[in-house]
């Protein structure tokens, strides 16, 4: 059992907008000694799930899977940035809802089922408490029924081959100039890093 330990004594807001705060907060470390760290938090937060992503494959004609993603373009860091289809859990949802919606949303596709959900992963914890779950779905259609995007969202639909994802995710990055966000990226790198050990490139 680890001997590190930490708690909150109390959290002040020191800013307030529409869907984000920033929080200064007073906690207790493991040495009993008072600290103060900042902290951005989402004011839309119903349950202990901020978000969901969602890992689909689908199913072509060559007989390959391919892991169904979304390119847009995220103002915060300028750029375009390929990613699973995500999006923030309603209040009234749980998170397996969340991800079919979303999915359907954003790419087209309907979900069967959930095959596999995460438990509520830290995005950035050194800054923010956001955090979000991973779900694995069954696609019930093989073929894209249209997006149904909100007038804010403007989102491309890409599929790359599940079983040389990382290297078109570097092809893709590369010719696009875009960003790869971390969950995508790790996901490929881990599965890279599998083929590496069995001695495939």
């Amino acid at each position: 059992m680890s001997h590190l330990k930490g708690s909150i004594k109390k959290i002040d807001v020191a800013l307030k907008l529409k869907w984000i705060q920033l929080d200064n907060i007073t906690y207790i470390d493991s040495k009993g000694r008072e600290r103060l760290w900042e902290s951005a938090s989402r004011t839309t937060k119903k349950g202990d799930t901020d978000g969901v992503d969602i890992i689909a494959t689908v199913k072509k004609p060559d007989g390959k899977k391919y892991v169904v993603l979304i390119l847009q373009y995220r103002p915060p860091v300028n750029n375009l940035v390929l990613e699973f289809p995500a999006g923030l859990v309603d209040g009234d949802e749980d998170v397996e809802k969340a991800a079919i919606r979303e999915l359907k949303e954003e790419t087209g596709y309907v979900a069967n089922k959930v095959l596999l959900t995460s438990p509520s992963l830290p995005l950035e914890c050194g800054m923010s408490d956001a955090n979000a779950k991973i779900c694995v779905v069954d696609l019930e259609e093989t073929i894209s029924q249209g997006q149904e995007l909100e007038d804010s969202e403007d989102i491309e639909v890409y599929y790359l081959a599940l079983d040389n994802l990382y290297n078109e995710i570097e092809d893709l990055r590369k010719k696009l100039n875009c960003l790869v966000a971390v969950q995508l990226y790790t996901f490929a790198m881990g599965l890279n890093f599998n083929n590496i050990l069995n001695g495939n490139k």
